[in-house]
């Protein structure tokens, strides 16, 4: 059978067949007879497996349309054999057919004798009109079972219809009138009508001639029945006719129903229903109510009733359950309306099961249903406890041994990766494998093996071998392997090898695991002998490895590619200062060139993609993995790009006189920021040409372009080296970049110094603001001093050394993509001449054109508007909320109408769009009186296409009037809106925070209740009735606090329901706004923590109608399903800058593929050097000497590295 369905044993499927009643079947919310019973909380309220309400059904035979085998015959193929039933209580009908399936290598069916398979074993099996068909999940039964139950073929209604005094005596009276004199002088009994019905169905099962029909008139019949009956008898098979009498008279007759003969009962298809089974059931019906009239009111019936026989040992037979193994000292139960504990049901048992039978129920149900298996577990662990039986109680620790758990146990493991245990399901096995391993590099050994177990525990609960896999082999780095081994970083190769030895005698089952470490700590030292080992089984002399070569030479740093001409000079000075170790330098000299060469093979691999179709990867040269996505997000703006590589038109004379006015983000650039901006541009001109031309998949920048595009003008580097340690550091040592733009909770972050991309508004009262400066200020006139001296020659570019580099990323780590990237845009304005002037001399230039949006904030005090403030900005920035929503819905709360003081509102509006609208997402958060930071997690849904009209002051269809009134219903929505999440705070909120995520106030209720069990059971050394007291008042604690989040639970998800409903109306308002359409062109991507992550960048290209994924060196086409995918799991990714592009210019104005591979390889450009590997490195300028610098590039740069 398919795994993931439960099933249950024959006696309780049986049980659960003497309490199934369909008539309330709906407001249990689940089938008795095909629905697993609802999970047992031990902590929560105990209630009632099955409805008071629902009958206890007596079952009787339908002994006519009853097939078994005869006694001591067994069941053989292909007979179908049926038990027929009908309970004399309800009435309703049960009729349970079973078979021996047609499948040749099903031929063992379950029985007693069979150990391993005592009980068949039934799982649901779909629907067959109203049958329900089971099959047995043992792997060798062929036995299959179908159940049919029907509702009386004679209604209350019906019964009502027939038996009632009142309506009887309006008959008799109905009668008189139409009959007059020849009526019948006394009304009918209460019996009579079930009596002659009776009768009238078993005369027409038995034709008698003489007896096939009753005329109309007929004095008893007119007074039983009347006309009023007429709907009961034609739906039993009874004909209207009209008959000629003797005298020619025509008479109104019923003719008796005319049901087909008999058939085999042997024969399958004689169980399917037809006319004679319907007059069939209604007769054991009518039987059976005729039983309820008192003895002396049934004398002389036409047709005595019968007593009827009980179906139940038929029943147990057609199932195999006849004489299963009980408890000892238990007994069957002999009512249904006794209820075994939950945990029986669970696991498809009944209570008086013997022990080895409880197993069997519980083996059955974990292999048929795995994802469960913890909650089996905790059944028979509860069981095995309650029935204090050493069988089972020996079989819970076996099993425990064997990494089974209870769902205590997994909810921890879940909880112990960041996963909400209810949402664990919904996660996948390679998600849960990647949390676990993410965490191996930051935890400690005794942290690892913990992880390793709880990994263990969610393996056996989802029955996934690969997570198994995973908590038992994992070792992923150079600590974790010499972890493994006991040992630490000083040990040598020879020991490595003897716990190698070691580990493997003492247990053969690890040599894997084993091979798995020594292949680690081999190259990460480098240690051919270690490698030599893997290969032969046998450890080479102790020679020279390369580690030890490349520190006998003084060479720190293994990764950089050597000049081999120049080390091996080197290496000749050293042996003339140290000719009794020339042996020992020529080996080593051996090993390192040989290592540099093989680092150079490898990196000369072909292109994943044809070149002159793919973008180019970017190496990270530190850790600036924001700053690559940066660079080729504005490599595929294609008027930006074409802008750089023809800078020499467009960039701005580096003297004090030419940049006398030039005002860039309200203010005048130093000369010395001009220079930088300059040679900025200069170095992305060369970087852009270098992922034009090369015809490698990869190529590393520059240091001098990363150096100023992670360098601000009013940052000095040499302090910040004395600074105090950054949110990123922890020792010293970075790790990570921290996320884009600040959203203080309750407290201002620091306010950065001007730029054309990092002010704060004033004019935003806001707190979480992050939009440009406003530009209609009053703005202090600096101007210089008249020069005293003609201007002096421009300077060189600064050599940008190694240590300069080192200085930039320690500023770096205080920097994100987002503020990269204003400070890019900051460097391209102070670059360029100007264009003209915008408002308050600003300057205008392509980046103003391409990406600056221009905002009016309006301000409106007693209903008057008060004040109208423009301001042209490169960025909106949006917060994301706490729970997944629309980027239109973030922008909704940016734009919309908000208090900033009392009687003061105001509202925002965009004059003017640019071609290319940046939002950046307000990431990391800071709470009030706290020194740390938390990562705001939450998803924004992005839309391929985004409507603007809504935020515009007017568009082509609607007036700035129109878009107003618009407008002020949405901000009726919206303050509907708050009302509701402030609510929703209320129930939600609790100001605890784990992993920078808030805890909800039903998981902290949750919590709490598990801390207060935990901490009673871990007082062994109380008194006997003091630990009682403790247990009960624990007990009754924690059942009230489950209970409440129990009922805070639907309360929030029915706030959060109308909250989504309420935005999608809140969207709806402007859906027929759709002059301003901006399709979706790019996301910055961020994964990790608040001080520490990743950054990578999805990219649209819209010739070509892909994404692509740039991960530094990787470029890989992806899915729109996996760009927009949200994934739940710990430290997720997410969007920090989402870029869109108006939708006439998305071809235009974008472009992700540019290429022009030269022909010949060694004429890739005049402007770059490529030496042939995949990573193509960007040259500094130092490497030249005194070489001339035209237009930022060095010349005769191939003849110098020739050399």
């Amino acid at each position: 059978m398919a795994a993931g369905r439960p099933g249950k044993t024959a006696p309780r499927l049986l049980q659960d067949l003497l309490t199934y009643d369909a008539r309330f079947e709906h407001r249990q919310g689940r089938n008795l007879l095909t629905s697993a019973p609802p999970h047992f909380d031990p902590l929560g309220e105990r209630l009632p497996a099955v409805s008071p309400k629902n009958c206890r059904h007596s079952l009787k035979k339908k002994a006519e349309q009853t097939h078994l085998p005869g006694p001591g015959e067994a069941f053989e193929r292909p007979v179908v054999y049926q038990v027929a039933s009908f309970c004399s209580k309800c009435r309703w009908h049960f009729d349970v057919a079973g078979a021996l399936g047609k499948d040749s290598w099903k031929d063992a069916p379950c029985r007693k004798a069979y150990a391993d398979r005592p009980l068949h074993h039934f799982v649901f099996d779909g629907d067959h009109g109203q049958a329900l068909n089971f099959a047995c999940s043992s792997d060798s039964c062929p036995t299959g079972v179908r159940i049919r139950v029907t509702p009386p073929r004679l209604t209350d209604a019906d019964v009502h219809l027939l038996t009632d005094h009142d309506v009887l005596r309006r008959r008799w009276e109905e009668a008189q009138r139409i009959a007059g004199d020849r009526a019948d002088a006394s009304m009918a009994r209460q019996i009579d009508a079930i009596d002659f019905l009776n009768a009238y169905l078993q005369d027409s099962l038995n034709p008698v001639k003489g007896k096939s029909r009753v005329p109309l008139l007929n004095r008893k019949f007119l007074k039983t029945f009347g006309n009023d009956c007429d709907a009961i008898l034609k739906k039993l098979g009874f004909t209207n006719a009209v008959e000629l009498d003797d005298e020619a008279a025509a008479t109104e007759v019923w003719q008796l129903p005319t049901p087909p003969p008999a058939r085999d009962p042997s024969d399958g298809a004689a169980l399917a229903p037809n006319a004679r089974t319907i007059i069939e059931d209604a007769c054991h019906e009518l039987n059976t109510i005729l039983l309820t009239f008192p003895e002396p009111e049934r004398s002389s019936p036409r047709r005595p009733p019968v007593l009827p026989t009980s179906a139940i040992t038929d029943l147990e037979r057609l199932l195999g359950c006849t004489d299963y193994d009980l408890k000892p000292g238990r007994v069957t139960r002999s009512t249904n309306h006794e209820e075994d504990h939950p945990y029986y049901a669970g696991l498809g048992a009944v209570g008086d099961f013997a022990d080895p039978l409880l197993l069997y129920a519980y083996q059955r149900q974990v292999a048929v249903d795995p994802a469960n298996a913890s909650y089996y577990f905790e059944g028979l662990q509860d069981l095995a406890m309650g029935r204090n039986s050493d069988l089972l109680q020996n079989q819970v620790a076996l099993l425990a041994s064997q990494g089974f758990s209870n769902r205590r146990e997994v909810h921890a493991a879940y909880r112990h990766f960041g996963i909400n245990p209810e949402r664990g399901s919904q996660i996948t096995d390679a998600e849960i494998i990647g949390m676990f391993k993410s965490r191996l590099s930051d935890i400690g050994p005794s942290m690892v093996e913990e992880a390793r177990k709880h990994l263990q525990t969610i393996g056996y609960a989802r029955n996934s071998d690969a997570i198994k896999r995973a908590a038992y082999d994992t070792i992923e780095t150079y600590e974790q392997a010499l972890s493994w081994f006991d040992l630490d970083e000083s040990i040598a190769d020879e020991f490595v090898h003897t716990m190698y030895t070691i580990k493997v005698n003492e247990n053969p089952a690890s040599r894997d695991v084993a091979r798995t470490a020594v292949t680690i700590i081999a190259q990460h030292r480098k240690s051919q002998r270690l490698l030599h080992f893997l290969e032969s089984g046998d450890m080479a002399s102790s020679e020279m490895d390369t580690a030890e070569a490349y520190a006998l030479l003084g060479i720190d740093d293994r990764t950089a590619t050597l000049d081999l001409q120049v080390l091996a000079s080197s290496v000749e000075m050293q042996l003339q200062a140290n000719p009794e170790s020339e042996a020992k330098y020529t080996e080593a000299l051996a090993l390192v060139q040989k290592d540099q060469k093989n680092q150079t093979s490898s990196q000369s691999t072909r292109p994943r993609h044809p070149p002159a179709t793919w973008p180019v990867g970017i190496s990270n040269i530190g850790n600036t993995c924001y700053l690559n996505s940066v660079l080729q997000f504005l490599f595929t703006v294609k008027p930006l790009r074409e802008t750089v590589l023809n800078c020499d038109e467009y960039l701005q004379v580096p003297t004090p006189e030419a940049i006398e006015g030039k005002v860039v983000g309200r203010q005048t650039p130093s000369l010395a920021r001009v220079e930088d901006g300059r040679h900025f541009v200069q170095e992305l001109r060369k970087l852009f040409q270098e992922m034009i031309a090369t015809p490698n998949d990869t190529i590393r920048p520059g240091k001098p372009l990363a150096i100023l595009a992670l360098k601000k003008e009013e940052i000095n580097i040499d302090a910040t080296e004395k600074s105090t340690e950054p949110a990123g550091t922890a020792d010293g040592a970075f790790i990570g970049p921290l996320l884009p733009p600040y959203a203080l909770q309750g407290s201002r972050p620091p306010t950065p110094a001007d730029s054309a991309m990092g002010d704060y508004d004033d004019a935003k009262s806001d707190a979480n603001s992050m939009k440009a400066m406003d530009l209609t200020g009053s703005i202090a006139e600096t101007k210089p001093e008249p020069p005293s001296r003609p201007p002096p020659i421009p300077p060189r570019p600064q050599v940008a050394s190694d240590n300069d580099f080192s200085k930039a990323e320690n500023v770096a780590r205080q920097q994100d993509a987002a503020e990269s990237l204003n400070n890019i845009f900051d460097l391209f304005s102070c670059a360029f001449k100007s264009d003209g002037l915008l408002r308050e001399n600003e300057q205008d230039d392509i980046v103003k054109r391409l990406f600056y949006a221009d905002v009016t904030t309006v301000r409106i005090s007693n209903g008057k508007e008060t004040s109208n403030k423009s301001a042209i900005q490169d960025t909106i920035a949006v917060t994301p909320n706490d729970r997944t929503r629309k980027l239109s819905a973030a922008l909704d709360d940016e734009f919309g109408l908000s208090e900033t003081e009392p009687g003061v509102t105001k509202y925002e509006f965009v004059r003017q769009l640019p071609p290319i609208q940046i939002f950046n997402a307000r990431r990391l958060l800071f709470t009030k009186g706290s020194s740390g930071a938390y990562r705001n997690e939450s998803h924004l849904a992005l839309d391929p296409v985004m409507y603007m009209d809504r935020y515009m002051d007017a568009t082509k269809s609607l007036s700035r009037d129109q878009l107003q009134e618009l407008r002020n219903n949405q901000w009726r929505l919206q303050a509907e809106l708050r009302n509701l999440e402030a609510r929703r705070t209320t129930l939600k909120e609790t100001g605890f925070k784990a992993n920078g995520n808030a805890i909800n106030l039903p998981a902290v209720l949750e919590e709490t209740a598990l801390l207060a069990e935990n901490l009673s059971r871990e007082n062994p050394d109380s008194e006997p009735e003091a630990m009682d007291t403790a247990e009960t008042t624990t007990g009754e604690l924690s059942g009230l606090l489950r209970q409440r989040a129990e009922d805070l639970r639907p309360q929030i998800e029915e706030l959060e329901e109308r909250m989504s409903k309420l935005e999608e109306e809140i969207d709806n308002v402007f859906t027929h706004s759709q002059d301003h359409p901006y399709r979706l062109h790019a996301i910055f991507m961020h994964a990790g923590g608040a001080t520490s992550g990743h950054y990578w960048i999805f990219i649209h290209d819209f010739q070509n109608k892909i994404w692509r994924k740039y991960n530094d060196e990787y470029v890989d086409e992806v899915t729109e399903e996996e760009v927009h995918r949200r994934v739940e799991t710990a430290n997720p990714a997410i969007s920090t800058g989402i870029v869109y592009v108006r939708e006439d210019v998305a071809l235009t104005h974008t472009e992700a593929v540019c290429r022009r591979i030269p022909e010949s390889n060694d004429q890739v450009s005049s402007n770059a050097h490529v030496d042939g590997d995949v990573d193509t490195e960007m040259k500094d300028t130092a490497d030249y000497g005194n070489i001339p610098v035209i237009n930022g590039v060095v010349e005769g740069e191939a003849s110098e590295t020739s050399k």
